[in-house]
């Protein structure tokens, strides 16, 4: 019965994410290379890993990250961002003097996976970092990294306060004053809307106080559309020859764009 009900769950996710025509090219795709795929060696830790002993290497479908949820359909996948790609656009951001000073944000990670993002946004000088993740096992393993990243092993790295929450992204109540939302692609369009809905009323009346990094944004024509946000800055982010060898998911077309809230 758990296996029947694992194959349903993937169904449906596959279903809600590629369509009927999409699943079933996938599936005959996978029967194809199923053979060869048995010969492939296992994945390499990241050098991020490797370096700071944490664990935030590997690929996961978002048929496997099932918790019950209702949303459950509407994941992605996980894996962990390039560190050159996200530092970059951080220090670009932080560069902007649009906006306020550094340590007057609270940066937020939703659906912060294994907390590669988090870590590595603790070591800028933001008022707090704060990951947010409903899948148990990620979240917790997101918090043994945060362990091992502000200990011995990572030397303290972290220059701010950071903290894990295992909780719904939509049920996660904003803190007072500015906000940095980082988001790596971490669901589908369907719960994109619902944020949105939560942003537009947890910053009315609070123009200029929220910007978003988006990472492949595949819902981002719903920020693009709604009044309340402005478009900053949309296009590619160079890999560091390092994570290009590292990083075999990554595309150099992948897009990054960044939003402000203007309020409506």
């Amino acid at each position: 019965m758990t296996r029947l009900n694992t194959a349903w769950s993937k169904l449906r996710w596959s279903l809600a994410q590629r369509g009927l025509a999409g699943t079933m090219r996938t599936a005959l795709g996978r029967l194809q290379h199923q053979e060869g795929a048995a010969g492939l060696e296992k994945p390499v830790l990241h050098p991020f890993d490797q370096r700071y002993g944490v664990d935030t290497s590997g690929l996961i479908g978002g048929g496997d990250l099932r918790t019950g949820h209702k949303n459950d359909v509407f994941n992605t996948a996980y894996y962990g961002m390039a560190p050159s790609r996200f530092r970059r656009v951080v220090e670009d951001w932080i560069s902007d003097s649009e906006h306020a000073a550094i340590s007057q944000y609270s940066f937020v990670d939703l659906g912060c996976g294994k907390g590669r993002a988090v870590m590595m946004a603790s070591e800028f000088s933001f008022r707090q970092v704060i990951g947010v993740e409903l899948n148990a096992s990620l979240a917790k393993t997101a918090e043994s990294n945060l362990a091992a990243w502000t200990g011995a092993i990572g030397a303290g790295r972290a220059v701010c306060p950071v903290r894990i929450l295992h909780q719904d992204a939509i049920e996660f109540s904003f803190p007072d004053g500015p906000c940095l939302l980082y988001l790596f692609n971490p669901f589908a369009a369907p719960v994109v809307k619902r944020l949105i809905e939560r942003l537009e009323a947890e910053f009315a009346g609070r123009p200029g106080l929220l910007d978003v990094i988006y990472f492949n944004p595949e819902a981002g024509e719903l920020l693009e559309a709604h009044a309340g946000f402005r478009l900053l800055w949309t296009g590619t982010v160079e890999l560091s020859e390092e994570d290009a060898a590292a990083d075999h998911v990554a595309s150099p077309e992948d897009l990054c764009s960044v939003y402000r809230w203007v309020g409506v």
